[in-house]
């Protein structure tokens, strides 16, 4: 029993950490009509002086129990074919969690930091919020929540597979803040979305 339970919780730390949230279904996808205005830049004015490492989330950041999972410097073997005809120079990425086998339960956080030229990152706000909204579906929704302004531009989304046997629940705030966008994910058993805020605001504040 022990071993089904062991298999089954990798399982679903796998599906809580793969890259494109595996569980969505791509089919006749739609876009989730947003409620608000698209935010526009306020104040977009200077460039970032720390590098992406320096500006990423640190264990000393987040809640007691959580360890990180995997971080590292973006190649530009790895961003989109867009991203780089848009001018990305530099990223970060790192991942924590928190897990409690004894309850069934996870939580990942995923931090994704990436340097453009300033003209661009309004334009790479906008798609990134485009791709997350149009993953709604009949089962998947997608729901812009408000959001405390962090950076320039911020905007933020619940995400939720009807179909989803674990319940995973994925928050995910996007942000601007001089020449910098940045992605941060919350998604597992067990969520919390006044975390996140903090999260994000605390990101924002290492942006200089």
């Amino acid at each position: 029993m022990k071993r089904e339970y062991s298999i089954i919780f990798i399982t679903l730390i796998f599906i809580i950490f793969t890259t494109g949230c595996t569980f969505f279904d791509n089919g006749n996808t739609s876009v989730y009509p947003s409620t608000q205005p698209s935010p526009q830049p306020t104040s977009i004015t200077k460039m970032s002086t720390l590098e992406p490492s320096e500006m990423a989330l640190q264990l000393f950041d987040l809640p007691t129990g959580y360890t990180i999972k995997d971080r590292y410097d973006v190649a530009y073997a790895d961003v989109s074919t867009l991203e780089r005809d848009e001018g990305w120079k530099k990223g970060y990425y790192v991942a924590f969690y928190r897990m409690n086998i004894n309850n069934y339960d996870i939580t990942g956080i995923i931090q994704q930091i990436s340097v453009y030229p300033l003209n661009s990152v309004s334009l790479i706000f906008d798609n990134t919020k485009n791709e997350i909204t149009s993953k709604t579906n009949s089962s998947v929704s997608v729901v812009e929540l408000p959001f405390p302004k962090v950076g320039d531009q911020t905007i933020s989304f619940r995400t939720n597979d009807s179909n989803d046997p674990d319940g995973i629940k994925i928050y995910t705030v996007i942000f601007t803040k001089k020449d910098v966008f940045e992605k941060i994910e919350m998604k597992g058993t067990t969520t919390d979305y006044e975390v996140l805020k903090n999260f994000a605001q605390k990101a924002a504040d290492k942006i200089r």
